[in-house]
């Protein structure tokens, strides 16, 4: 089963778009749970057996495992197996390097760590991209529109705007590839779904970043997209409840 399968399948059983985000910084961690890489492990297994009946994906941004060195990673590659089969995986960390490079960063993420799919940074073209198309059954969203500031720096430019030209580019890269635009800016959702119809898109930004669920489920794109949510539920004082909150504002039925 290939990563588009696996989440079709995985939606059509919760039936919402929910990506839990184990983005788990090890400065917020609660009281009662150690300062180090043993004590996210045993957060994120707490968070994944409170919401894994209503997740329709769990994404992971490498960033707060790497900054705990090789004992993070571990931690990382523990809960990514704690997951299981069944469910999608995102591993987050925006890679964009070529030649051999992009091969050893394709390597760890699909042969190492196991994840189904990956954020890939797009901006030295498809010699960034194409070592992870190489994996069978296995998926990549490019950076398309972020919704910070300075994105104005880049992402805006030319006409059209960079923006497009990215998710007009995933067309002629390859079936397996999605983009990934935040929630914050879902008003162009429906400009870059209709450049790249059938492209899965990945919207970060929901909950504590302020983007709208209902602006994202209410789009032409509803049906392409997978919505994260981090912070807003594994820092909450319920996480569970907080995870179910979230499943039914991102409730997906097919139309």
């Amino acid at each position: 089963m290939n990563f588009v399968e696996k989440f079709e399948k995985r939606r059509k059983r919760v039936k919402n778009v929910l990506v839990v985000g184990l983005d788990t910084n090890v400065e917020k961690l609660p009281e009662g749970f150690s300062k180090d890489a043993n004590g996210v492990y045993e957060y994120n297994k707490r968070i994944v057996e409170m919401t894994k009946d209503v997740a329709c994906a769990y994404k992971m941004n490498s960033a707060f495992y790497e900054m705990l060195g090789p004992s993070g990673m571990e931690a990382l590659k523990k809960t990514k197996d704690l997951i299981g089969e069944d469910i999608p995986t995102i591993y987050d960390f925006k890679r964009g390097d070529i030649a051999s490079t992009a091969e050893a960063y394709a390597k760890a993420a699909f042969e190492f760590y196991g994840f189904d799919s990956v954020t890939l940074s797009p901006y030295m073209g498809w010699d960034a991209v194409k070592p992870f198309m190489e994996y069978e059954g296995k998926y990549a969203f490019l950076v398309c529109l972020s919704s910070n500031k300075s994105a104005v720096d880049f992402e805006y430019h030319g006409n059209p705007p960079l923006y497009i030209e990215v998710a007009e580019s995933v067309l002629s890269f390859s079936d397996k590839c999605g983009l990934v635009v935040g929630a914050t800016v879902a008003k162009a959702l429906e400009e870059v779904h209709e450049v790249a119809p059938k492209a899965l898109i990945l919207v970060p930004g929901v909950g504590t970043q302020g983007g709208s669920a209902q602006d994202v489920m209410s789009s032409s794109a509803r049906n392409q997209v997978l919505v994260n949510v981090s912070r807003a539920i594994i820092f909450d004082k319920d996480p569970r409840k907080a995870a179910q909150k979230y499943a039914e504002q991102l409730r997906w039925e097919k139309r």
